[in-house]
């Protein structure tokens, strides 16, 4: 089995732990009460946090198969 060149993994590491700050950012609106006077509060604030939650998830599944796979 090849190694995969260092860009490579580099790229997937980066996707993985962007995709995890951004699922952390979205936990953090959701469940904080904190809003500083600059985030939103409402629904809102509720419906951007599940959509980083979602993308952050999303980001990071497309980081670890792109990890696991060997053709990359």
């Amino acid at each position: 089995m090849k190694r995969k060149p260092f860009y490579r993994q580099l790229s997937s590491m980066l996707s993985m732990s962007i995709g995890l700050a951004y699922f952390g950012g979205g936990l953090f609106l959701v469940a904080s009460s904190a809003t500083f006077g600059m985030l939103p509060s409402g629904l809102i604030r509720y419906l951007f946090g599940g959509m980083l939650v979602v993308y952050g998830g999303y980001r990071f599944y497309r980081g670890y198969v792109q990890y696991q796979n060997e053709d990359v």
